[in-house]
């Protein structure tokens, strides 16, 4: 994944709506769309909930 992918990832995982990460990153929603479509075709995940897995697996983001 690219810098900017792990990024979006991370803040996917974290709970954060595309819109609040869109906004954070100064990005449209959209293009937080078309980050997450293309991290879960890379990654052959289907859903949110399977990144936020993923994340969590690989040590991306930590349960608190």
């Amino acid at each position: 994944l690219t810098p900017r992918e792990r990024q979006v990832l991370e803040m996917i995982a974290q709970g954060i709506s595309n819109m609040e990460i869109g906004r954070t990153l100064g990005l449209s929603h959209k293009t937080i769309g078309s980050h997450r479509a293309r991290i879960m075709s890379r990654l052959n995940l289907h859903s949110r909930t399977e990144l936020v897995k993923f994340a969590i697996r690989t040590g991306l983001v930590q349960l608190h």
